[in-house]
């Protein structure tokens, strides 16, 4: 019969050897004088008992031990290492992914994901190989990296093996921004306060344990621009970032605190909270960006010399690519219902393909969003697509209630 171990042991005074498949045919003699120290048990046995998949046993055989990985060099280098190394263990190739601590630090299209890809083979990076151990070293980054996760993945067999580490921040960077906090109110409280620093939102609990954050957390970014998004997130409208607390924070004197950098893209509205598959919400908060309200004093002003393009309970403007919906005297109730807006384009191939049998944009929005409230008034802005468009209708709608108010703009203002 045909001899073939994926690996076997060789028992003697010394312990034992890992030995390469390639080798075992060289070793038939040495296995059958092995096995000949007991005659009941020929070579196809110790087959059978190494590879139960192809005999009548129902044991498991055991795993082939990982690559220990461990930061070196003050953590600029990834170490790995396996002791009884042998060819076939090296050839499958190594992921790495790397999550830095600030997002911006990835180059722009690894950012929707959250983490660089770094793969490669072991020969690759000068890894050194022998029977009896061998091992590699990788160069990491120079940003702050906050967490890590490698292995090594078969096509169609999916991960040999795989492991994460997670590097802690430094916990005299927790204490300084603990002490920023102090002088900052929270832009949302909910199980954790959440505050939103120049480009970071930091999440913060006061009496903190382990339990509190074992949970993921999810943040959800809506950019004002849905070209700043990714092409693979534009159809959803925003970035999605999961993350685990241990990537972005830390304990320290009972409390916790995380940092997350955001986007250099403006940004209109946040979701963010923590979720347990198939439980759902923990909790979870909305950030609107409020627009500034000297802003709404400059876009009110310029109305004055301007005719508006429709009256109805708003008054709407359409300047260049900006349609204003302006009331004199404004209440929240008169803010409350959702807007909707439907833009019909020139050229209906203006439109993303699963608009264009509809023929129409549907650009549904909350005035909180989009405008805001001032001296008594109420003012929204909405930007417009860059395409030439023929005709818009807007108003506000209750659902299972029908419109409130609806008009029609044709051609451009």
């Amino acid at each position: 019969e045909t001899l073939y171990i994926d690996d076997c042991c060789h028992l003697n005074d010394r312990g034992y050897e890992l030995l390469a498949a390639a080798m075992v045919r060289r070793m038939e003699p040495a296995l059958r004088r092995w096995g000949g120290a007991n005659p009941a048990r020929p070579v196809s046995a110790l087959t059978a008992a190494r590879r139960p998949a192809e005999s009548k046993s129902n044991s498991s055989p055991p795993s082939p031990p990982a690559f220990q990985v461990s930061l070196q060099a003050q953590g600029k280098e990834l170490r790995y290492v396996r002791a009884g190394c042998a060819p076939e263990d090296i050839e499958p190739e190594f992921f790495l992914h790397l999550i830095p601590r600030d997002l911006t630090d990835l180059p722009t299209q690894e950012q929707a994901s959250g983490f660089a890809r770094r793969p490669f083979h072991f020969a690759e990076v000068g890894g050194h190989f022998a029977p009896w151990q061998c091992a590699a070293q990788i160069p990491l980054p120079k940003y702050p990296i906050a967490a890590l996760r490698t292995g090594q993945y078969v096509p169609g067999r999916g991960n040999l093996w795989a492991t994460e580490l997670t590097i802690p921040p430094d916990p005299g960077q927790l204490r300084a921004d603990y002490a920023a906090l102090s002088a900052a109110p929270p832009a949302a409280r909910a199980s954790f306060a959440l505050y939103a620093i120049a480009d970071r939102l930091l999440y913060f609990r006061e009496t903190c344990t382990a339990a509190d954050t074992a949970a993921a957390f999810f943040l959800h970014i809506i950019p004002e621009d849905a070209a700043d998004l990714p092409a693979a997130r534009r159809a959803a409208g925003f970035a999605h970032r999961g993350f685990a607390f241990d990537h972005w924070g830390g304990h320290f004197d009972g409390k916790c605190l995380a940092a997350i950098t955001l986007p250099d893209y403006p940004i209109k509205e946040i979701r963010t909270g923590q979720h347990i598959p198939g439980q759902g919400d923990l909790w979870s908060v909305e950030l609107i960006a409020a627009p500034e309200y000297d802003q709404l004093r400059v876009d009110y002003a310029a109305l004055s010399t301007a005719e508006p393009a429709a009256r109805s309970y708003f008054d709407l403007y359409w300047q260049d690519n900006r349609l204003l919906y302006l009331r004199e005297s404004c209440a929240a109730a008169d803010t409350a219902a959702d807007f909707f807006l439907h833009i019909v384009p020139e050229n209906v191939a203006d439109l993303p393909a699963d608009r264009r049998d509809a023929g129409f944009a549907h650009g549904g929005f909350a005035f909180v969003r989009q405008g805001g409230h001032f001296d008594g008034k109420c003012l929204a802005v909405v930007a417009l697509p860059d395409y030439p468009i023929k005709e818009m209708r807007t108003g506000q709608h209750i659902p299972g209630q029908g419109d409130l108010w609806s008009v029609e703009l044709t051609g451009e203002g």
